[in-house]
């Protein structure tokens, strides 16, 4: 059986290309096959690229540039990255309307939130006011705080009535896109997953499954639903 083709978009370091594998390594083991898009693609390079894939991940990074959203750089706790910014305000249209699946992961579910018409907070310490801890101190493969999610959703499938997550963010969404529904939720109410409103495979998370994907049963069953709904697809 062929492999679905998934396009992964990562980050622009000092003019390299950076992806950590946890995001790759999930994918394959998910069974799939990951691409990192390259970046300084045109549009019509792009929408070359995005013809042949099964899928899209929109993997974490830093803050979006808040100008994408009618704000202004609100401290200097917000580090942009223009590069990437550019290549996914023309990659998530596409991804969008495409009908094909899409996975966000925490820039991720910013970026697609953003580029869809949404905004965000850009530092959650001073601009919303609760005692979580969403930028934890603890391991990568710790969950710190629970996430409860809504009944009926996919997520709420995936992960029952609620999950404990590891937390690495300082920002959140503020306005959900008119394209999403929210579908999880901090204790504290922030926004902790979105998903599409229609019947495509749209699943935007704030946490980082990709560190805990081989060792735990949520964060495993978010990549695979996330395959399986790609190699599905078209099908």
């Amino acid at each position: 059986m062929k492999k679905p083709l998934i396009l992964v978009f990562g980050s622009n370091d000092n003019g390299r290309l950076m992806l950590r594998r946890n995001y790759t390594d999930s994918l394959i083991r998910a069974g799939a096959i990951p691409l990192a898009v390259p970046m300084g693609l045109g549009k019509d390079e792009l929408s070359q690229l995005a013809d042949t894939a099964d899928g899209f991940l929109f993997a974490g990074g830093v803050d979006i540039d808040p100008s994408y959203y009618g704000e202004t750089k609100y401290n200097d706790t917000v580090e942009i990255d223009p590069v990437r910014d550019e290549i996914e305000a023309a990659a998530v249209p596409l991804a969008l309307s495409s009908g094909k699946p899409v996975l966000g992961i925490c820039r991720g579910i910013q970026s697609v939130n953003v580029f869809s018409g949404g905004s965000l907070y850009q530092d959650i310490p001073s601009q919303y006011n609760t005692v979580l801890k969403h930028r934890q101190n603890e391991s990568a493969e710790t969950g710190t705080h629970k996430v409860i999610t809504e009944p009926g959703s996919l997520i709420r499938k995936i992960a029952g009535e609620s999950t404990y997550t590891n937390s690495f963010h300082h920002q959140g969404v503020k306005e959900p896109s008119p394209l999403f529904s929210v579908t999880a939720r901090a204790e504290d109410g922030m926004i902790e997953a979105l998903e599409g409103k229609g019947d495509n495979f749209v699943l935007l998370v704030q946490w980082h499954p990709e560190f805990t994907s081989g060792t735990n049963e949520v964060s495993a069953r978010i990549f695979s639903s996330f395959v399986e709904a790609c190699g599905s697809y078209g099908a």
